[in-house]
């Protein structure tokens, strides 16, 4: 490697609430405070995708307002 061209590598925090993972980086702060839990988004669990989208204002008012449409799919009347 040559000398001085490489930023300098080292210790760095990741805050999660009340967690904090220490690693290594070349980022120019020392830490970095997360907003939202990397552990508990849905494109790692699966189990909890569907509770984050209905939590979501915007897609529950799409929701109720559209409940009753089918989407291409014909639902058969009781005769």
């Amino acid at each position: 490697m040559k000398n001085g061209i490489h930023p300098d590598y080292k210790k760095f925090l990741i805050k999660v609430g009340s967690d904090v993972f220490e690693t290594m980086s070349t980022h120019p702060a020392g830490e970095i405070l997360m907003d939202v839990d990397f552990r508990k988004h849905p494109a790692w669990n699966k189990d909890i995708g569907n509770v984050v989208n209905q939590s979501n204002k915007s897609i529950s008012d799409f929701n109720k307002r559209f409940s009753g449409l089918s989407f291409g799919s014909q639902k058969k009347e009781a005769s």
